[in-house]
């Protein structure tokens, strides 16, 4: 439950300028992109098409699920002390949902310009 919309907006635009990357970085890319390091040697290639890629490009959709999951299973299990500390905890999560989705999307769009 966002307060603010301002934070939810933000949220979907960091989780959302991942996809759009890949989509725009989709035809510039190597038919076979490396998708394991191994140090600084390539050890694993995928097909530019493939699940794998396309998971990294939803990752930062993956880290706004977890941490809004994650808030309804604490809620559930301490209602008492969250009914408590409503407006704490409410902006507590609205931070903590916003520093996960950006930064999950920040791993995401790395990872994405480095197989491009």
């Amino acid at each position: 439950m966002f307060k603010k919309k301002v934070t939810f907006t933000l949220c979907i635009i960091s989780a959302i300028i991942p996809i759009v990357l890949y989509i725009y970085l989709y035809p510039r890319m190597p038919d076979f992109v490396p998708i394991h390091y191994d140090g600084d040697v390539v050890d694993r290639f995928v097909d530019k098409g493939s699940y794998e890629v396309l998971l990294i490009s939803l990752f930062g959709w993956c880290g706004f699920v977890f941490i809004r999951l994650l808030h309804w299973l604490l809620r559930k299990v301490f209602m008492r002390s969250y009914i408590e500390n409503l407006a704490v905890v409410h902006r507590t999560w609205n931070a903590a949902t916003l520093l996960v989705t950006v930064g999950c999307s920040v791993i995401s769009i790395c990872a994405l310009l480095a197989m491009a």
